[in-house]
């Protein structure tokens, strides 16, 4: 047993409601799907969205979700493509218009320090920003976090404080922008596939 499946196993998912389904009874094993996965692609969330989460709205269901997802980021094993999409739902719940946004700032503020760990990893640009995001967001020493934009200003994109509105779009090089690429947060203030930036190691641009 790992720490997402010690997780899940503390609640009894058919008490908890879905907007699409009869119950959550479904969601254990679509994180348990994302977490195995290899590929963004495959990582991608497919019963979560619309499920128990969609823009401006969520169901309780996400608070229980929201700690499977951090118990997932503390598993160093789950590849990056997991990692990056357990970041952006993360950032989805946290900011979510509802008061369910303050219960899932309490489940990341529990496993802040896998946070503070997938920014100074710099093994991925894409979620080091999510989770920077995640922690600037949850964590109460603001001190903490200048100290953390300071060691990690170089792991990070361009304008990391820059929330409120949408980014120029740069080209970096010519590497094939095709390659596989990492959500990135557009803003605090909206979710992430609102406005969708995409990030591969060498290219930003605006997913259409």
């Amino acid at each position: 047993m790992n720490a997402i499946e010690l997780e899940i196993g503390l609640y009894d998912w058919s008490v908890f409601p879905c907007c699409s389904c009869r119950s959550a009874d479904h969601v254990p094993g679509e994180l348990l799907r994302m977490a195995r996965s290899q590929t963004l692609d495959e990582a991608k969330p497919r019963d979560i969205e619309f499920h128990v989460l969609q823009e401006n709205w969520a169901t309780p269901t996400v608070v229980p979700v929201a700690r499977v997802l951090m118990a997932g980021l503390a598993n160093r094993n789950i590849s990056s493509a997991a990692r990056n999409q357990f970041l952006d739902l993360l950032w989805s719940f946290v900011i979510v218009d509802d008061d369910l946004a303050e219960a899932c700032k309490d489940a990341v503020r529990a496993g802040i320090w896998s946070l503070y760990e997938e920014v100074l990893s710099g093994a991925s640009k894409g979620s080091a920003l999510l989770a920077y995001w995640l922690v600037k967001e949850a964590e109460t020493v603001p001190a903490r976090v200048e100290r953390l934009l300071q060691m990690a200003r170089h792991m990070l994109p361009e304008d990391p404080y820059e929330d409120d509105q949408p980014r120029t779009d740069r080209r970096l090089s010519g590497q094939d922008s095709r390659r596989e690429r990492e959500v990135l947060p557009a803003s605090r203030a909206r979710k992430p596939s609102d406005l969708l930036r995409r990030f591969d190691d060498h290219t930003w641009s605006r997913n259409a």
